[in-house]
């Protein structure tokens, strides 16, 4: 079987697998529960609310477990049949380096990739359930994916569980205070202070933190975790901070708290952001009388993705070997089974997110039903008459124009549209120009570079400019592709309800890896390229689109006010994204991105620190005038 008949065959058979397997997963699970609740609705409503509610949560808990295993299934099939695709050889783990062919072949053999595809499937399943996952061939030669993995996940672990902690108990009050606040100011102040916090470049705030607490202050370490010369302690649990304190050996525990420091610092800052935004909202009153299992775990799997990028950003501006760091080397080096035990480990940390996000969720629905929380079904309010689309159209122009924080976003977004439109009359370079190689390098600012150069004697100012441009194309571009991906099955799925349940279903298949796993994966495959980036990033936004447009009322201008909300919020995101890739080096670089050149200024951030503060302020700059903007515009949209 040649190439293109092989992926011609594992695409039909990928295809095939997901159609059946969401048919098999949605009638079973969530197309019984909602004919359970109308059956009983239609049969006595006074009579059975008691039973639907008892039933209802019944069926929640199972359901939690049953969506953990159908993720953990569905995204073993999809890097199954990624890593038949992806470069890199299987079999060089296994094989010195002059392999004769009959040693190859013995080693196929002994992998079980001469087998069919389904039989290589099942062994594949097997493998990942017994922890036979590989040798590495590249990064460690010939240890096992296993122990590479477990030397490194205790260190992101130490990262990631104390922010968790602490944005978990700040964000809750802050949320709290923001929902029970009769002063506008206050809980105004507090919506934008977490849109803020949120639109901060992680790896610019780490940098700027590296220069002025590391560097010039000396009050931490920039990089690393743990001092030069320092010996680990002894082997109890892994973990380097508990096994210190354990041992006794304080001043290794002092050490690692130190290099652990500043990643803390800004992952509770973005964490504390991201809980209060949630908690904030006008829509978490009544969250959990409103949302299913499924959209609560569609809600969960974008914090879950949002999470794994920051662990990605953090881990490599301060160095600190984690696995999100072994990830990138290993997509770099195509470590085959590297690449494979990894994503396994997203996939596991991501159904067990799920599992508890769902638990708590059902939870808390069956406390709020028990105390009455929730509406009676049978008090139905009288509907008001519909406005017309014009009246409708002219009461929420008159809000827009009175609502300060809307016309705030207008302007602030305008301003760096305008400054990348005449880029070149503020910088005095072409495209072409900013991008030339000239003597000069890291020069401070001057009469002549306003905002000092780079790389190369490059002008900041102009590189800037233009990559605040590109920035706002890519997010135009991505938002574009979610958005007609959106309307199409959003409108699908105000059809009827088994459409509906089949598609809501069907758009968490995009939620199984974090969108930066695809992309990062993706790019290993089909390289860098910038459209390529865009279409993937907009894919991705597709679910997103098509839950606002299949949950708003079914006329044109409530569709047309939540999704214009939405719009600046997802360009933001994506212009982050967009950022972040190229500062992970995953980007054209023949292309001007800010992230880019952040990431190129980062070994001369001692003595050219302007190279890395103003393309990092520009990302600032743009993503928080378009959550400003949202913050807006979603006042008015509901």
């Amino acid at each position: 079987m040649n190439n293109q008949s092989k992926i011609i065959h594992i695409f039909l058979i990928l295809i095939f697998s997901i159609i059946s397997f969401y048919s098999l997963f949605t009638f079973i699970t969530n197309d019984i529960y909602l004919i359970v609740l109308h059956y009983l609705f239609d049969k006595n409503i006074k009579g059975s609310v008691k039973k639907l509610s008892n039933r209802k949560h019944v069926i929640n808990f199972v359901m939690t477990f049953v969506i953990g295993i159908a993720f953990l299934f569905l995204g073993l099939t999809i890097t199954f049949f990624y890593t038949r695709l992806m470069p890199g050889d299987p079999t060089a783990a296994y094989l010195p380096i002059n392999a004769t062919i009959e040693q190859r072949e013995a080693v196929i053999r002994y992998l079980g990739l001469d087998q069919p595809l389904i039989i290589q499937y099942f062994r594949f399943i097997g493998n990942f359930l017994t922890g036979n996952w590989g040798l590495s061939s590249s990064i460690s030669k010939g240890q096992a994916v296993v122990a590479l993995i477990g030397d490194r996940f205790p260190r992101t672990s130490e990262i990631l569980i104390l922010p968790l902690l602490i944005a978990a108990i700040i964000g809750y009050l802050f949320g709290r205070v923001s929902n029970r606040t009769k002063r506008n100011w206050l809980k105004m102040g507090i919506q934008v202070l977490s849109a803020v916090c949120i639109a901060v470049p992680i790896f610019g705030f780490g940098m700027f933190l590296q220069y002025t607490l590391a560097y010039q202050v000396d009050l931490f370490p920039a990089t690393g975790y743990k001092s030069p010369g320092y010996p680990d302690p002894p082997f109890i649990t892994g973990f380097r901070l508990l096994d210190s304190l354990m041992s006794g050996q304080l001043y290794l525990a002092f050490d690692t708290i130190l290099h652990y420091t500043l990643p803390w610092i800004i992952l509770t800052m973005l964490f504390t952001a991201l809980i209060t935004r949630v908690l904030s909202s006008k829509m978490a009153e009544d969250i959990y009388k409103k949302k299913t299992i499924l959209s609560n775990a569609a809600k969960t799997s974008a914090i879950f993705g949002v999470l794994i990028i920051s662990l990605f950003l953090i881990d490599l501006t301060f160095n600190l070997r984690g696995i999100t760091n072994l990830l990138l080397t290993a997509i770099s080096h195509y470590d085959y089974y590297a690449i494979q035990g990894l994503i396994f480990v997203v996939i596991i940390l991501f159904v067990l997110t799920i599992i508890v996000s769902n638990l708590i969720f059902s939870i808390i629905t069956l406390v709020k039903d028990k105390k009455g929380r929730f509406v009676e079904v049978e008090k139905i309010a009288e509907r008001e008459a519909e406005p017309t689309m014009v009246i409708d159209l002219k009461n929420y122009s008159k809000k827009l124009v009175r609502s300060p924080l809307t016309i705030i976003g207008v302007v602030a977004v305008l301003i760096p549209i305008i400054l990348s439109l005449f880029a070149e009359l503020i910088s005095g370079y072409t495209y072409t120009e900013a991008s030339g190689i000239y003597p000069g390098a890291w020069n401070p600012p001057s009469p002549d570079h306003l905002l000092g150069t780079g790389d190369f004697g490059r002008d900041v100012l102009a590189r800037s400019l233009y990559g605040t441009g590109g920035a706002l194309l890519f997010g135009i571009g991505a938002v574009f592709v979610g958005l007609v991906g959106g309307l199409h099955l959003g409108g699908l799925a105000q059809l009827h309800r088994v459409v509906r349940v089949i598609i809501m279903s069907f758009t968490l298949v995009f939620y199984i890896l974090p969108g930066i796993l695809i992309i990062l994966l993706l790019v290993g495959i089909m390289g860098p390229s910038p459209g390529l980036l865009m279409i993937t990033t907009g894919l991705l936004l597709i679910p997103s689109f098509t839950r606002i447009v299949a949950n708003a009322e079914f006329r044109v201008i409530p569709i047309g006010k939540k999704i214009l909300a939405y719009i600046p919020l997802f360009m933001g995101f994506s212009i982050l994204f967009y950022a972040s890739l190229g500062f992970l080096g995953f980007t054209n670089p023949f292309t001007i991105q800010l992230g880019m050149d952040i990431s190129e200024a980062r070994a001369f951030m001692y003595v050219a620190p302007w190279a890395i503060i103003w393309p990092g302020l520009a990302i600032f700059l743009i993503v928080v005038s378009l959550f400003i903007l949202h913050e807006g515009l979603a006042k008015h949209s509901r």
